[in-house]
């Protein structure tokens, strides 16, 4: 079974592919991806050129919602493709990150990608909870807010007040104090 890690590179490489596919990055990704995918058999570096040429053709003929779907679905194909990569041949770890660092940082400002159960978006993200349910977010990497405002007295604006569901146990009631009070401190930043 292939670790964690390597499944996740497998994902962030295949959100990768289809995220390029439709933009200028397309043709150093097709090229990367071929000779990867090839392990240095001709043959095999032009069935992944082929793979790689329906994908772009399949996203350039979708619109609105079918190319939502069909974004995940590619994606999902070319996990598994990347996946079974990995496991084959542990020793292209390096190479498929080192090409999924390269093509991301090729492509356009904005252009955002996500793995496994992640969600990328590139403008806002709201996260809301109904019915006594918990809603949470994370957030892991380099993330900046567009300008230097915040909330708090300083600006005459009110502090946000803590919403908590009406009927909570007392451990959850806890739990929630605790992440609003990590919250309050690590989201309102000093200037």
């Amino acid at each position: 079974m292939l670790a964690e890690t390597l499944a996740a590179l497998a994902a962030l490489a295949g959100n990768t592919v289809v995220t390029a596919a439709t933009t200028d990055a397309w043709e150093a990704a097709r090229r990367g991806f071929a000779r990867l995918l090839g392990r240095g058999d001709p043959k095999q570096e032009q069935l992944a050129e082929g793979r790689l040429a329906e994908t772009r053709e399949q996203l350039a003929a979708a619109q609105g919602r079918d190319l939502e779907q069909s974004r995940a679905a590619l994606a999902e194909r070319w996990a598994v493709r990347l996946a079974d990569l990995l496991e084959e041949d542990p020793g292209a770890e390096a190479s498929l990150r080192a090409l999924v660092q390269q093509i991301q940082a090729a492509l356009p400002a904005g252009s955002v990608s996500a793995a496994d159960h992640a969600v990328a978006a590139g403008r806002d993200v709201t996260i809301s909870a109904a019915s006594g349910g918990i809603a949470a977010g994370v957030i892991h990497g380099n993330v900046a807010p567009p300008g230097p405002s915040r909330p708090g007295p300083d600006r005459g604006l009110p502090r946000p007040a803590p919403c908590l569901p009406a009927r909570m146990s007392p451990q959850a009631r806890r739990s929630w104090a605790s992440l609003a009070a990590w919250l309050s401190g690590t989201l309102i930043m000093s200037p």
